[in-house]
């Protein structure tokens, strides 16, 4: 593995920060998933952030300078053409632990959890590479899709008159309901902020 001579100390902080999160969901997991709103809002979140920068890790490494790591890199790079596979991973790994079913396996399974924990830091390194390789376009098909889909099953928890999870109270249902309707609009507004100006100039073309 190479490391990159302007910023090494990225490599770093970004295997730390990582490493935190990832220990820290673990280590808090009973705390994390006592109240659905704080396991859907907070936990699978924060796993996926420790992939995220874990992603970003590898990226400041260079570890595609390297032979093997090259081989690989470009290997992955086929088969995940401008991110749309990673990026359709992503949504689905993100849309699955929005299902309430999939939140008491978890409670109840540790093989469940153990799936939850892997597939979710594979989701966030993947995501990070993916949002690289995409286009505005695609990625503005996936961040739309992924949002719609968070404000729907935010407004189905809110309106369905009994409890989805039973491990879970309706109460907390519907404050995990009204969490998802806000990241389903924030979401899109904080990543526009962040790219105003290639949309702008996209849309200039």
């Amino acid at each position: 593995m190479r490391f990159s001579k302007l910023y090494p100390w990225r490599t770093t902080l970004y295997g730390l920060l990582s490493a935190m999160l990832f220990f820290t969901a673990a280590w808090a997991n009973s705390w994390f998933t006592q109240y659905m709103s704080v396991h859907m809002l907070v936990h699978i979140p924060w796993i996926m952030a420790s992939g995220v920068f874990a992603g970003l890790a590898l990226s400041a490494a260079e570890i595609s300078r390297s032979y093997v790591g090259g081989a690989m890199y470009h290997g992955y790079g086929f088969f995940n053409k401008y991110g749309v596979p990673g990026l359709l991973f992503a949504s689905f790994a993100a849309g699955y632990w929005m299902i309430p079913k999939a939140l008491d396996d978890v409670l109840v399974s540790h093989t469940m959890q153990l799936l939850k924990f892997v597939v979710l830091f594979v989701a966030g390194m993947v995501l990070v590479e993916s949002w690289r390789r995409a286009h505005l376009v695609i990625k503005l098909f996936f961040l739309g899709n992924f949002s719609w889909m968070a404000a729907i099953v935010g407004m189905l928890y809110q309106d369905e008159p009994v409890r989805l999870c039973n491990f879970y109270l309706q109460s907390d249902q519907e404050i995990a309901g009204i969490g998802l309707v806000i990241m389903a609009i924030a979401l899109p507004l904080l990543w526009l902020l962040t790219e105003v100006r290639a949309v702008l100039h996209y849309l200039k073309q």
